[in-house]
């Protein structure tokens, strides 16, 4: 856990003085492996004041990622008793029927607090894990490939393991994961409130990431895109169990009515449901001790 308070809180980090924004972005950098530079900064707009406030990013050379800080906070962790209710509103009874188990509920409302890290704008690109991991030809992967763009390939978790070896990287925790795609305005989809149009679809769908307005289009308000692409997250506790989050951008567009379940924030996928047991790797580091 780190000791900058300032990073704590998006609040915290608006509060403190540009300068010492500043020192707090050159001693992340200076303690990150020497591979890594600071990176121009993603802009956003504070929800709850309306003010332009700078999201520091690192950006990696070696593996060409760049990570965003994100601020520490508290959420609710896991579907509330009215975030249940609204589902079950949403779809069918047979749509309901077939995500119930899926979605895990919270313990009595209570907060979870996340403390800061560093987190990938985007899933890892098919290139790079060419590049640094063998990818067995047996697997039948989702075909993300554009000309527009790099775009991300899903693998299998022994592939997976040998990308983070080699890196140093982890996986989001699964409260990790959920914390940022909640924005922190408890959304109930990836994408807010509501299921999307096909317009907000497209863009929270999107698979290739060459278009830098296309990108921002993507990014949710820590400036992470790509949500809706499979990923690993880790479960902890005592089975230290690895499950998926996200995958929409699999099945877009949607085929199928309740497919728009794939967007929810509370909804955990066992990697056994996953086909071949895919999904792709989002790049997580922690704040080093400063």
């Amino acid at each position: 856990m780190t000791n900058i308070t300032e990073i704590n809180s998006l609040e915290n980090w608006q509060n403190a003085s540009r300068e010492r924004r500043e020192d707090i972005c050159n001693s992340i950098i200076n303690k990150l492996p020497g591979r890594f530079q600071l990176a121009k900064p993603y802009l956003i707009k504070n929800p709850q004041n309306g003010k332009e406030i700078e999201i520091p990013c690192f950006y990696d050379e070696l593996y060409e990622t760049p990570l965003n800080l994100i601020f520490g906070g508290d959420f609710i962790y896991g579907a509330s008793s009215q975030h249940i209710e609204s589902i079950r509103n949403i779809g069918t009874p047979n749509d309901w029927s077939m995500i119930s188990q899926l979605i895990h509920q919270s313990e009595d409302n209570e907060n979870t607090h996340i403390s800061p890290f560093l987190m990938s704008r985007f899933p890892v690109y098919e290139w790079v894990l060419e590049e640094n991991i063998n990818l067995s030809n047996d697997e039948e992967r989702p075909d993300f490939y554009n000309e527009d763009g790099p775009f991300p390939t899903y693998v299998t978790l022994q592939e997976a393991k040998s990308f983070l070896e080699k890196t140093g990287y982890r996986v989001p925790w699964d409260t990790e994961w959920e914390y940022v795609s909640k924005e922190f305005n408890n959304n109930l989809f990836i994408c807010g409130e509501e299921i999307p149009s096909r317009d907000l679809s497209d863009d929270i769908c999107l698979t290739q990431f060459g278009d830098a307005r296309l990108n921002r289009a993507a990014s949710n308000i820590f400036g992470i895109a790509g949500l809706a692409i499979a990923a690993f997250t880790r479960l902890g506790g005592v089975s230290d169990e690895i499950i998926v989050r996200g995958g929409a951008a699999g099945f877009y567009p949607f085929q199928h009515p309740s497919q728009w379940a794939m967007l929810l924030t509370e909804l955990q996928v066992p990697l056994k449901n996953m086909p071949g047991q895919l999904a792709g790797l989002r790049l997580c580091l922690d704040i080093p001790n400063i």
